[in-house]
């Protein structure tokens, strides 16, 4: 009875934390842009961390990092292909929750946790609101925001897994490879043995004759 209810509580964990930090993705995006909103001016600058790190305000009717912020029908454009994605996406996520991929789940969560915090603003605003800005070397980097973050996580996570965790991973071991390492790591393991049964033996013998 508690191995039962053990593993239906790990099976509702798997479902539940996911999806938790996709409510929390979207929850602190749309909070820190409520602030930003209401204490920073417009274009106004707050070094944190002097010539590197500032908060600012910006208002974007663009895509992430400003993409196509100066054309007149992005807002349409975007609202449309967010929607489309948001569905995507949503089928991605039930879809590696159904075949237990565990990596996948989170990285779905965060993708669309992002998603979601711009599709917010695109559709109460017609407009996301930007405030993290960088400096490298005087070189001012796009402005961006939380939701852009989240993204972009997921989207390093995604090819992290492709690249690495995949069945068909571009990157990995093969299974001769691993046969080849352990063979090679058990011969210097009995070699090392040998050799120290030598000595030991070498030593013995010194012993007898003195």
């Amino acid at each position: 009875m508690q191995r039962a209810w053990t593993t239906r509580l790990k099976k509702i964990l798997k479902i539940v934390c996911p999806l938790l930090l996709l409510g929390l993705c979207v929850l602190f995006d749309q909070l820190s842009k409520i602030y930003i909103r209401n204490n920073v001016r417009e274009y106004q600058e707050i070094s944190v961390i002097s010539n590197f790190f500032y908060i600012t305000h910006h208002r974007n009717p663009g895509s992430m990092f400003s993409f196509l912020a100066d054309k007149s029908w992005a807002q349409t454009f975007f609202k449309v292909l967010t929607s489309v994605a948001l569905v995507v996406f949503t089928l991605f996520l039930v879809y590696v929750l159904i075949k237990n991929k565990v990596w996948l789940t989170y990285t779905f969560a965060f993708i669309i946790g992002g998603t979601i915090g711009n599709f917010i603003d695109r559709l109460i605003f017609s407009e996301v609101t930007d405030f993290i800005g960088f400096t490298f070397w005087g070189w001012d980097f796009a402005i961006f925001n939380l939701a852009d973050t989240f993204l972009v996580v997921g989207m390093i996570m995604l090819v992290f897994y492709y690249l690495f965790l995949d069945e068909n991973a571009l990157i990995k071991f093969s299974k001769k490879d691993k046969i080849e390492t352990c063979a090679e790591t058990n011969e210097n393991c009995q070699s090392n043995e040998s050799s120290e049964m030598e000595q030991i033996e070498d030593g013995k013998e010194d012993i007898s004759d003195n």
